[in-house]
């Protein structure tokens, strides 16, 4: 997709735009949600972490659920702050986890 598309397509107005607008708010709060989590838990399921007020159709839970597992968590494991098991769904904390640890209680 060029920038032209992406402006194109970010200048729609209805409820598709707003609906973007709310999943992109979503899946711009995972990674920190799932890292903040992991305080609590040593590991976790590797499904999205959404706010009561957060409510989705089938299509747009599929959509964020794609993002997180195949962009959002893989960036996190990258930088070294969790290790993400596929197989078993699950999030745990990675090696550098400590490193932020402290920016985040």
């Amino acid at each position: 997709m060029t920038n032209y598309e992406r402006g194109r397509i970010g200048s729609r107005v209805g409820e598709e735009c707003c609906n973007d607008e709310r999943i992109e708010r979503v899946l711009s709060a995972q990674q920190w949600r799932v890292v903040r989590a992991l305080l609590d838990e040593n590991a976790m399921s590797a499904d999205p972490i959404l706010r009561r007020e957060e409510t989705f159709d089938s299509e747009e839970y599929i959509t964020i659920c794609y993002e997180l597992h195949h962009v959002l968590l893989p960036e996190l494991v990258d930088i070294g702050l969790i290790e993400f098991d596929r197989v078993e769904d699950q999030v745990r904390r990675g090696r550098r986890f400590d490193d932020v640890h402290r920016f985040l209680e």
